[in-house]
């Protein structure tokens, strides 16, 4: 076991008191709700690999310093050192505290950010016991949406507020390429705004590939992400033994992005490939195993009929259309279906409950809040290709849902158009996914 003075030497060079600096874009939105959430209890930051969660977590530490916390009024705990993997436990997570208390702080409510926390088997107990003895405020991170799920049902159930985070919004990724995202300086740009559209839709929002120049490195990133979250959050985690295989089921789901994946398919490939038989238990864990590290998001059909919810199949998005474009897929002849991820992306991320439609027509995509239908959306980068099919599905939609208005998402064309009571509108994708951000 390390001593008081050891742990205390490893946990210096990532803190502020030991001279770490947060120089980072900020992300306001999420900053301001951890600090909205802090105050309640527990502030979980879930999401895939390198979606800027520590950063966050950092930024947030740092701004309480701004507004008057010492620098030793804060603690940041790197639970993936190779130093402390021996040793992760609650009662390890106790001693590190114990050190810090000791050599560093003293004071009262220190705010405390253990990151990677899913690596510590039983950590709920530590925080509990923190929590009940008003010892710090906690943060949590994790690249899991287990942490909000099963190893939270007893020990901390409601004291838990969850932000989730996403790689970069098309408004972040504009700020952090430079540009206002006010909608209405914008306007006057429109041909950059389209530049960098295509931009984001060819590379996605990672942060640290957003601020990257080369396009070759880009790429590069983007496949040792992929990798890197298939291996330790997916293979490692759930205890996979064969990672080919895995990572062979992750490459196939996701090459099928905005489309329906059916197991029974992905098996018969997998199979075949493989040259022996596979299990289609196997297919479907490995594909939960996917959701659970925020490496894709399955949208299921919306139907009043339990069977049919059962039965049809669900359809694949990745997490950041810069993870769908490394599985092989042509971003020129794809542009249409990266267009529809990334309006799937910012759905899930701005509403709860998102799905899809089918009746005699179909629909992308279809919002509910609470016991309403909200919205319906459908995404076609040629409008005037589709125009008519569009349109049918969505007017099917609006009468089944009792909705008035449906917008289709296009690639450029802007346009309003009633038939009867309803109102269809045409929204050019960059003014969209804006605009969500303003509901």
């Amino acid at each position: 076991m390390l001593t008081r003075e050891e742990i205390v030497e490893v946990l210096a060079p990532y803190n502020l008191w030991g001279g770490r600096k947060w120089n980072a874009i900020p992300r306001d939105e999420y900053l301001s709700e951890i600090e909205r959430k802090l105050s309640a209890g527990v502030v979980a930051l879930v999401g895939t690999r390198r979606s800027g969660k520590t950063t966050l977590a950092g930024l947030f530490l740092k701004k309480a310093i701004d507004d008057g916390l010492p620098p030793e009024g804060t603690l940041y705990v790197n639970l993936e050192d190779p130093r402390f993997s021996p040793y992760l436990s609650p009662e390890f997570l106790e001693e590190v505290f114990s050190a810090y208390r000791t050599y560093v702080y003293d004071g009262d409510g220190p705010i405390v950010v253990l990151d990677e926390v899913q690596n510590v088997p039983g950590w709920e107990k530590w925080v509990r016991k923190v929590l009940d003895l008003s010892e710090a405020r906690v943060i949590v991170t994790g690249s899991t949406s287990s942490l909000l799920r099963s190893e939270l049902s007893t020990l901390l159930t409601g004291r838990v507020l969850p932000v989730e985070v996403y790689p970069l919004s098309f408004r972040e990724f504009l700020i952090f390429r430079g540009f206002s995202a006010d909608f209405k300086r914008l306007l006057g740009k429109r041909r950059k705004v389209e530049a960098l559209m295509r931009e984001y839709l060819e590379f996605g929002g990672f942060p640290q590939v957003v601020l990257t120049e080369d396009d070759a490195l880009k790429l590069e990133l983007l496949r040792e992400l992929f990798e890197g979250i298939v291996l330790r959050d997916i293979v490692y985690r759930h205890g996979f033994r064969d990672a080919r295989a895995v990572k062979i089921v992750a490459e196939l789901a996701l090459s099928r992005f905005s489309s329906l994946v059916s197991v029974s398919r992905l098996r018969n490939e997998l199979a075949g490939i493989l040259s022996r038989k596979v299990s289609p238990n196997f297919v479907d864990g490995v594909l939960d195993a996917m959701d659970e590290a925020y490496l894709s998001f399955r949208v299921p059909i919306l139907s009043p009929k339990v069977k049919d919810a059962m039965h049809y199949p669900k359809k694949m998005y990745a997490i950041d259309t810069g993870i769908a474009n490394i599985v092989g897929i042509h971003f020129t002849g794809n542009i249409g279906r990266l267009a529809e991820n990334a309006v799937a992306r910012h759905l899930r991320q701005r509403f709860r409950e998102v799905y899809y439609y089918r009746g005699k027509g179909e629909v992308d995509f279809i919002v509910k809040e609470g016991l309403r239908v909200t919205r319906a959306v459908q995404v076609t980068w040629d409008i005037d290709e589709s125009w008519e099919r569009e349109v049918e599905g969505l007017l099917e939609a609006m009468d089944v849902f009792g909705l008035k208005e449906g917008v289709i998402v296009t690639g450029w064309r802007s346009c309003e158009e009633r038939f009867g009571e309803k109102t269809v509108k045409c929204v050019p994708l960059w003014r969209f996914l804006i605009w969500l951000w303003n509901l």
